[in-house]
């Protein structure tokens, strides 16, 4: 079965998550949780993005952030409970995190629809995630995740070299090395712990067309 690698408009959702996420991480003074998952030496670096190196880090070809896809212990105790929040109650803290989550979510659901090796690559989820979705109707899914607190995270944050290529080369004025550390960054999230899984996913990503990223593009200004 051939795999067929995201579009461009998946690619501006991923885009446009990506910015709404770093631009809470850079801004939000209740975004404090999410900025120790990372090591205290990107912490200031997270923090002190400027307006041009968020667009040029949200341009990265998956989500920088995790919704859990790959615990699937965590995702099959969620989907046990029953859920007795209001999806459309007044939430009085984390609204921007529920709001994003909620969006993240609508995202990868309606991917998952149709395309389930496109939500493995743009966030490394795995088969039994992407099924977990492609299965639920979107309205249940926003109601099992609707009052989590736990969900949303910086992807990979624990991993140095991860995140030191997002934010070193990733971030050149340079689109040739920046689309390459995006590249590696892409790679190594398909394969960080998860080798053999995500061996087919590996020839996705090779396959894959990628038109917001073309290292053969003449360099211009951003």
């Amino acid at each position: 079965m051939p795999f067929s690698g995201p579009q461009k408009a998946e690619f501006n959702n991923v885009r446009s998550l990506n910015q709404a996420f770093l631009n809470r991480l850079r801004t939000s003074p209740d975004a404090q949780m999410l900025l120790q998952a990372f090591s205290p030496k990107l912490r200031p670096l997270v923090a002190g993005l400027t307006d041009m190196q968020l667009r040029r880090l949200a341009e990265t070809p998956f989500l920088l952030l995790s919704l859990r896809e790959q615990d699937d212990d965590y995702w099959s105790v969620l989907f046990a409970d029953d859920p007795t929040g209001d999806l459309f109650a007044v939430n009085s803290g984390g609204g921007h995190d529920r709001h994003l989550v909620a969006a993240t979510l609508g995202f990868l659901w309606q991917l998952a629809q149709h395309n389930p090796y496109a939500v493995r690559l743009v966030s490394g989820a795995t088969i039994n995630w992407c099924d977990r979705l492609a299965n639920s109707t979107l309205l249940r899914l926003l109601q099992r995740t609707a009052d989590r607190t736990d969900l949303l995270r910086p992807r990979h944050s624990e991993n140095l070299d991860f995140w030191r290529k997002l934010l070193g080369p990733g971030l050149s004025s340079e689109p040739g090395i920046r689309t390459a550390a995006h590249l590696s960054a892409l790679q190594s999230m398909l394969t960080i712990n998860r080798v053999a899984q995500y061996r087919d996913v590996r020839a996705a990503a090779c396959r894959a067309r990628l038109p917001a990223l073309r290292v053969a593009e003449k360099p211009g200004r951003s």
